[in-house]
């Protein structure tokens, strides 16, 4: 990176560029996957987390869900089924947990690039 780019903020403007680029392609995935495809991809995404990011998802998921909506275990596989399970009951509500789980760039940048929903991608790049 040059020192005009350092000095203006171009390589940080392109990071937020791409970045709201992987945002909009994961809420089309989101909406368009199959659930059990969004499942396996978060489970995925979910085990290369840290324990400590996986707890706070947990309790988030876990805030305001009814009883039989509440993960049983901050493990990948319950979390993601209760994940996908909000999502399709509250478009946006899986967005909102990542964020106020500190998680949301690393399970994005998961699920965007996993085989398991990348046909289901409006573009590449």
């Amino acid at each position: 990176m040059g020192v005009l780019a350092r000095l203006f903020g171009t390589e940080r403007e392109n990071a937020s560029e791409s970045d709201e680029r992987a945002l909009l392609r994961y809420r089309h995935v989101l909406r368009c996957a199959p659930v059990e495809s969004l499942e396996q991809a978060h489970s995925e995404a979910f085990a290369e987390l840290a324990e400590r990011h996986r707890e706070a998802i947990y309790v988030e998921l876990s805030r305001g869900a009814g009883t039989g909506e509440r993960p049983l275990s901050s493990e990948p596989a319950t979390l993601a089924r209760s994940a996908t399970r909000a999502e399709r009951r509250v478009p946006g509500a899986l967005e909102s947990t990542l964020r106020s789980a500190d998680s949301l760039d690393s399970v994005v940048d998961h699920v965007t690039g996993s085989p398991l929903v990348s046909a289901f991608l409006p573009w590449n790049g």
